[in-house]
């Protein structure tokens, strides 16, 4: 008697594989890591106010592309890339994030959107901007496609070595980097882990790239007293080639106390 199968198999889709190849190839990229715990407390208990009082959910995404933004302006070398024996500095910063949408199908799926010129927008308006990519409705193929849904399914029929070679080609493209994804990376998944601590650390395919994990609570001691404060476990990827250490720690000084004052909170419409 046959074994009963307790498997079943499906086609791997145009969009997994090139998410795949993206992925093999970003990994390969010069990077250098930096791990912090910022502390939070105070521009989330603003945002819980905003919410309480204006009935207006800010988003936390939003909040960091607007500090991101803000920062990347000020320290122009994290805005700045590679193209063979020149450095291509973009007056424009462009903060991708992931919002997770849903096809006419009913399958959530990661939407990689573009804030575009993150620092000369409003917390509000990247906060509107987000929500209503939220609530788009798209074709599974359009995911990635941006335009070009007719083309992806020959995807999986070119070898491998020539999507890799195509994918890299891209990476390796400011001008078309910029276009497609934007010149700053930001990752956030705090939503989905709720209460606790720890970092995400995605690729590298930009000179910058940011990701926010959990937030934890920390008892510390300030001005004599223990009190609770909420830390963000936020990872730093830069670009080693272009970036020294000492620029970039400065960065990262800049951006972390951004994100723990409440500067583009108090006025929503700050920019």
């Amino acid at each position: 008697m046959p074994k009963e199968k307790k498997y079943h198999k499906r086609k791997i889709s145009a969009n997994r594989m090139i998410l795949a190849d993206y992925n093999a190839v970003a990994s390969t990229m010069p990077k250098v890591y930096g791990l912090i715990e910022v502390d939070v407390t105070d521009s989330l208990a603003k945002i819980e106010e905003i919410k309480e009082k204006q009935n207006y959910k800010v988003s936390m995404t939003a909040f960091t592309a607007k500090c991101l933004g803000i920062t990347c302006q000020v320290n122009r070398p994290l805005n700045t890339f590679r193209k063979g024996r020149k450095l291509i500095v973009f007056d424009d910063v462009d903060v991708s994030v992931i919002i997770e949408i849903t096809t006419k199908e009913g399958k959530k799926v990661p939407y990689n959107y573009v804030i575009r010129n993150a620092d000369k927008k409003s917390v509000r308006t990247i906060t509107d901007e987000i929500r209503s990519y939220q609530d788009k409705k798209i074709e599974e193929r359009e995911q990635l496609a941006r335009g070009q849904t007719k083309y992806t399914s020959l995807y999986t029929y070119v070898p491998k070595f020539l999507r890799k070679f195509i994918i890299r080609k891209m990476i390796t493209n400011p001008y078309r980097l910029k276009k497609l994804a934007g010149t700053v990376g930001l990752t956030s998944m705090g939503m989905f882990i709720k209460g606790q601590g720890g970092w995400l650390i995605p690729f590298r395919d930009k000179t910058l790239n940011v990701s926010t994990g959990g937030i934890k609570n920390h008892l510390v001691l300030r001005d004599g007293k223990v009190e609770e404060r909420h830390l963000l476990c936020t990872a730093f990827m830069v670009d080693h080639d272009i970036i020294d250490g000492a620029p970039g720690a400065r960065f990262i000084s800049h951006v972390s106390k951004l994100l723990g004052e409440t500067t583009y909170l108090d006025d929503l419409d700050k920019i």
